[in-house]
């Protein structure tokens, strides 16, 4: 009777908590105006911040496009209504050098401070194009009065600095979205925070780590370290895991493979371990004939069934086919037995599905009250597969896990 009584109050709460999708970034193809790249973050004030590429004439990538900007808007009432946008990196389409453009960006705000840090890429070079001589380049940017004022300043020979031992190393762009910060490492003035970096082709993914909250980066694992070289990994997310541990998951160009590649930087062995695949239609992270980047989240949550405390990873992705029906897969980590091996990663997932036609990247942080901020790309009413609308949603534990769990923070 308790448990049956417990259920409904949960279902209850779910009930309570809405769904409702905000338009932040509308993209007009009438006037060449094109928004990509979701980027979300918390301030210390409780506001949302929303970040994103603004494109014109197309939606093409840096190289492809000139002049792009990144800019921002913040929300005050959880995401229902949004200020007006604001600069962050202003791309100077008459420049050939690191001010052409700046795009793709991945934040994070220091629990600290308030610090905002994004890294970008810039530059007038495309990914593909890019060289040792001229590359594409690497922009870092941050605020330290909740975005009112942003100094911007080219990084890119520090990064490719990492890997001078490495020519094969000779593009890369830090993975848009989420920067993750550790809850219990502090060896710098900062607790250490992580990224994902795209390499070129044979390298794959390469995952860096900064001490000092963006000021300088290191490889984890070594510069030599290759998590996943094959099959052909590239953009991807990290995540602490709750051991403290690192977990890396990556999109794969290849769609035969389909799914998500899993690895997991041991600290104990100071090595990454053995790649796994995950692209089961029924228990991997699937996704038909899809080559996108999502969001790799680890939140605290209590399960309904029994009350019990444990960790839930969720990874957003569109399902398909093609860049389709974008869905938050989950996945409960019971203990460490959950979680101590790449392979653990491969089964065992539920999703729940955000989107219904054509939608692409997305992203998610845990807000302060234990709800998931999910801000994504959505075709809407554009009807273009090269036209999303930038859409926000606030969304609760137990809708995404259908009331199978709920947030540790209720």
């Amino acid at each position: 009777m308790k448990t049956r009584h417990l259920i409904f109050l949960f279902m209850l709460i779910m009930s309570l908590h809405g769904v409702a999708q905000t338009v932040v970034f509308d993209t007009d193809v009438e006037n060449g105006r094109y928004f990509r790249i979701p980027t979300i973050v918390q301030l210390d004030d409780g506001r949302l911040m929303a970040i994103a590429d603004d494109r014109h004439g197309s939606d093409n990538d840096i190289g492809g496009n000139r002049g792009i900007d990144i800019v921002g808007k913040t929300s005050r009432d959880g995401g229902k209504t949004w200020g007006k946008a604001f600069m962050i990196a202003d791309g100077d389409r008459h420049c050939e050098d690191f001010h052409n453009s700046h795009g793709d960006a991945a934040a994070v705000v220091d629990r600290e401070s308030g610090r905002i840090l994004i890294m970008c890429a810039s530059g007038a070079t495309g990914f593909l194009q890019s060289s040792l001589s001229k590359p594409l380049c690497v922009g870092r940017y941050t605020s330290d009065d909740g975005g009112l004022t942003w100094n911007g300043d080219d990084v890119t020979s520090d990064l490719f600095g990492i890997f001078s031992g490495f020519p094969k190393v000779n593009a890369m762009f830090f993975s848009s979205g989420r920067i993750c910060q550790s809850r219990f490492i502090k060896q710098g003035s900062h607790y250490r925070i992580y990224s994902a970096v795209d390499g070129p082709w044979g390298v794959g993914c390469l995952v860096l780590y900064s001490d000092d909250f963006g000021l300088s980066w290191h490889a984890l694992g070594g510069a030599g370290a290759r998590p996943t070289v094959a099959p052909w990994g590239d953009e991807a997310k990290v995540e602490e895991l709750p051991n403290g541990n690192v977990l890396l998951s990556c999109r794969s160009k290849s769609t035969a493979t389909s799914g998500r590649l899993f690895n997991i930087y041991d600290y104990a062995t100071g090595a990454w371990g053995e790649m796994a695949m995950s692209n089961d239609s029924e228990l991997g992270t699937y996704s038909e004939d899809c080559s996108c980047n999502g969001e790799l989240l680890i939140v605290p949550v209590l399960r309904t069934s029994d009350g019990r405390h444990i960790h839930l990873v969720l990874q957003s992705v569109p399902r398909g086919k093609g860049r389709q029906r974008v869905s938050i897969y989950y996945k409960p980590l019971l203990d460490v037995s959950d979680y101590d091996e790449p392979s653990d990663f491969s089964w065992g997932w539920k999703h729940y599905q955000v989107t219904e036609g054509y939608s692409a990247y997305s992203t998610m942080i845990a807000t302060g009250s234990g709800d998931i901020a999910f801000f994504h790309e959505d075709c809407n009413d554009n009807h273009s597969t090269s036209a999303y609308d930038l859409m926000f949603q606030l969304l609760s534990i137990e809708t995404i896990t259908e009331g199978r769990y709920v947030s540790a923070k209720q």
